[in-house]
């Protein structure tokens, strides 16, 4: 059995078949007294932003959490600590995450039960980058928030007409709201929909909202980002994107066209994130995630 989750339900347990944990966001799902909790957006080494995050997520889940341990009792499963909700599985946990972005623990994972895929990209159609009407020679950028984050079109509004000015290019992905984008600029292109493991690859930068489908296939690619998170492990991957020197993390709404651009530039530009970045692509590209996954689970048969 393989569940990618936020809680674990005692069925899984119980069912008497060997069971793996899929961790498909942050490694900070996996819990370190010395690494940021998960969805905080804390730094690795702010450890009093550590201890505030705690403190208030455990006195807001509290109520839940008792409810929760009350149904592990329930059905013969011992209750959890406060402010857990699943456990480490005995016989293996995938991680999703890149070594390049892990955190330093006080207890290391054991390789024996713990492994990173080092991203697993999927494939999609071919895309061939159509012409713009501007600024044919400049750098490509990708943006795209997910589909959730389409909906703030007021903050997509801004980054195209922020790009309008410069000699960049733009790739912007829209979502379900394209109406809504009537005048856009000559060097921006809008679309509902990309094939995104396509795009990538072609871009020179992308700004995204911090996914970790979005944060692992630009390390996987070798492409910095900026990250302007708004919900769930975002938060996580826009300070480890900067820690590691992979990209720059941006608050979304508070921020200057000139602030903007110059992280862009910086991206383009700046030698130590190139070879960072070139170096965490080699490693994750010679991994194949899903094959590895697949070899992984099949021992266990």
């Amino acid at each position: 059995i393989c569940v990618d989750n936020v809680i674990l339900f005692p069925a899984i347990k119980q069912y008497g078949k060997p069971w793996v944990r899929v961790i498909s966001c942050s490694e900070n799902e996996i819990e370190d007294e010395d690494i940021p909790p998960h969805l905080s957006g804390c730094g690795e080494n702010d450890h009093a932003c550590h201890q505030r995050y705690r403190d208030h997520f455990n006195a807001v889940i509290k109520p839940i959490h008792d409810d929760f341990n009350a149904f592990l009792i329930a059905h013969d499963e011992a209750p959890y600590p406060i402010g857990q909700f699943f456990e480490a599985s005995p016989y293996l946990n995938l991680l999703l995450y890149p070594e390049a972005a892990k955190f330093k623990r006080r207890h290391p994972l054991d390789p024996a039960k713990f492994q990173y895929l080092e991203g697993c990209v999927r494939q999609e159609k071919p895309y061939t980058v159509p012409t713009f009407a501007k600024n044919n020679d400049g750098p490509l950028l990708y943006v795209s928030f997910g589909s959730l984050g389409a909906g703030d079109v007021d903050l997509l509004k801004r980054i195209i007409a922020t790009l309008g000015k410069t000699r960049y290019r733009a790739l912007v992905n829209v979502g379900g709201y394209k109406d809504q984008y009537a005048q856009v600029p000559e060097n921006v292109i809008v679309e509902s929909w990309f094939p995104q493991p396509s795009v990538i690859p072609q871009v020179d930068a992308v700004i995204h909202h911090g996914g970790n489908n979005s944060f692992t296939e630009c390390l996987y690619f070798g492409k910095p980002a900026i990250i302007m998170p708004y919900v769930w492990d975002g938060h996580d991957n826009a300070t480890r994107v900067e820690e590691t020197g992979h990209g720059f993390g941006m608050p979304r709404y508070d921020w200057t066209d000139a602030e903007l651009i110059a992280r862009i530039e910086t991206c383009l530009t700046d030698p130590a994130i190139k070879a960072k970045l070139a170096k965490t692509s080699a490693q994750m590209q010679a991994q194949n995630g899903p094959e590895k996954a697949a070899g992984l689970l099949e021992k266990l048969l």
